[in-house]
């Protein structure tokens, strides 16, 4: 198995994404897509055109920290400068005029943003999806959907229609919770090979070990492992390198990412927005409507398979979801069920499921 590129072949563009490929730079635009739709490879391969055609000078610039490293091995990958991106706390301190500024994730900025990139930028590219938006208790810079800037600047908007990520299987599931209620499995292109499981272990400890041997068996290596908070990352980081699985993790005080490795990610919803694995395993799901954009973005992040595990209560979130979107159960333990008739199947994940070769 191997890693999604962040090269794109203009003969596999649909034409919504080739009209951004080939839209002309000579004024400010705004892009809009769902989850999986290609905005951050446009944007990279947008990036790749202004540089290289030397038509001026050029910041990048998105929320997280985690993002720009995402986004600097990306640039490092199709051969552009990795110090041409930055994060939006560090860059509002010592903001610089540019010929051009592309900012990814928009959706997460306010109007203090919006307004400083503008006054920096001969034109501003912004890429966004308002269904993505995860930053709405930041009282000091309220972030506004993609219709608001669209509405504040008078900047033209290109749709991005399709999910060239997001396999069918998993979109029918994802988009249960969609905050826009997008009927995103039409926006998906490929049905893929497997429905997202829904796991229940009896203990923490026995959680982490299903995971990692389901990571050992099926030979994953690019892995993301999404918690709602910081302090669960760090946890679950302390157990798996005690137990001698070599991970790698992002916190609010701790950034140990190296996207170039097969090491698996652990990071927190909000910060694998604009991210992609092969693999996304999202433990301890018991998030409630506070998470519900930001377990939305967890569930997105994946182009293959999706792994939902718990201990103790299943998220409010995922229990209203018929059963027939799951996939059949990993072991022969007898399935549970949520909320009554033909509603969210829980396989009770006894310690079958794993095997004995995991690294523990």
């Amino acid at each position: 198995m191997s890693k999604r590129s962040f090269y794109v072949r203009e003969s596999e563009l649909d034409d919504f994404q080739r009209q951004v490929l080939n839209k002309k730079v000579d004024k400010s635009f705004i892009v809009k897509g769902c989850a999986g739709s290609g905005k951050s490879i446009l944007a990279l391969w947008k990036a790749h055109d202004i540089v290289s055609n030397n038509r001026g000078s050029l910041q990048i610039i998105v929320f997280t920290k985690a993002l720009k490293s995402y986004m600097e091995e990306a640039l490092r990958a199709i051969g552009i400068n990795s110090s041409l991106v930055d994060y939006w706390h560090h860059w509002k301190n010592n903001p610089k005029k540019s010929d051009f500024i592309i900012v990814d994730e928009v959706q997460d900025f306010g109007q203090e943003a919006i307004n400083a990139f503008i006054r920096n930028a001969r034109i501003a590219l912004f890429y966004g999806d308002s269904a993505q938006q995860l930053y709405g208790w930041l009282a000091e810079d309220t972030p506004l959907s993609i219709e608001e800037i669209a509405a504040a600047t008078g900047f033209s908007t290109e749709n991005l229609v399709f999910n060239h990520r997001l396999p069918k299987k998993i979109a029918r599931f994802a988009q249960c919770i969609c905050p826009e209620g997008d009927d995103l499995e039409n926006r998906c292109r490929n049905e893929g090979s497997e429905k997202p499981y829904i796991l229940k272990f009896d203990s923490y400890e026995e959680e982490m070990k299903g995971i990692a041997s389901i990571i050992n068996n099926r030979e994953f290596d690019d892995i993301g492992i999404l918690f709602p908070k910081n302090e669960d990352v760090d946890k679950a980081a302390r157990f798996f390198s005690k137990n001698g699985l070599s991970v790698e993790k992002k916190t609010s005080s701790d950034m140990d990412l190296n996207w170039s490795t097969t090491n698996p990610k652990l990071m927190t919803y909000h910060s694998a927005k604009g991210a992609q694995f092969e693999a996304v395993f999202i433990p301890e799901c018991t998030a409630g409507d506070r998470f519900s954009n930001a377990l939305y973005v967890a569930v997105t992040r994946t182009y293959q398979a999706l792994y939902v595990t718990y201990t103790d209560y299943l998220s409010p979130l995922l229990c209203g979801i018929p059963n027939e979107l799951f996939n059949s159960p990993l072991s022969n333990s007898t399935s549970t069920w949520l909320g009554g008739e033909n509603k969210t199947p829980v396989i009770n994940a006894s310690s079958s499921v794993y095997d004995e070769d995991i690294p523990f």
